[in-house]
């Protein structure tokens, strides 16, 4: 006899959708590409704990090698998601360095989970790690980062406007 996977049930119903990056300007130039249905889409949720998780579904568009996401779509669901926590805890940011260990394939089509977790948050570095899991809790993909913050000044000429 032949088992069905369950689907994912996320967002959970105790989780509280989240807008991370708080203007349009900010969301292109950390999302650029995820904007696009078919590719990436990423929500944000924050749990009743307080720590940042995205649903990440990867579209037909993230295809790599056949029938499987190309590890720069991986990567850049990892990154998107580790900025996003740190901007979520008031801390307006860009990657400064980005560190991912692949761990399974990731099937086209699939949705998975990218758990998130701040570090140490200097006043000029904030250091952010999470994992992209399955519904079973396999980890497909690991990431750890470093996000330096950006002063009014550095947001106004890089973004047009201030948080």
């Amino acid at each position: 006899m032949t088992s069905k996977k369950t689907p994912p049930v996320w967002p959970e119903a105790d989780w509280a959708p989240v807008r991370p990056f708080p203007f349009a300007e900010a969301r292109n130039v950390f999302g650029g590409l995820t904007s696009q249905k078919g590719l990436i889409m990423l929500s944000y949720f924050r749990r009743p704990a307080g720590d940042l998780v995205a649903t990440a579904e990867f579209g037909p568009m993230s295809e790599g090698a056949p029938g499987l996401v190309h590890g720069g779509a991986i990567l850049t669901a990892l990154d998107e998601a580790l900025g996003a926590a740190a901007w979520v805890a008031g801390f307006p940011s860009l990657t400064v360095h980005l560190e991912t260990a692949f761990r399974k394939a990731v099937p086209l089509d699939a949705r998975l989970l990218c758990v998130t977790r701040l570090g140490v948050m200097r006043s000029r570095l904030a250091q952010v790690e999470g994992e992209l899991t399955g519904a079973d809790g396999t980890v497909y993909a690991s990431g750890r980062g470093r996000f330096m913050r950006l002063d009014e000044a550095s947001q106004k000429r890089i973004f047009g406007r201030a948080v």
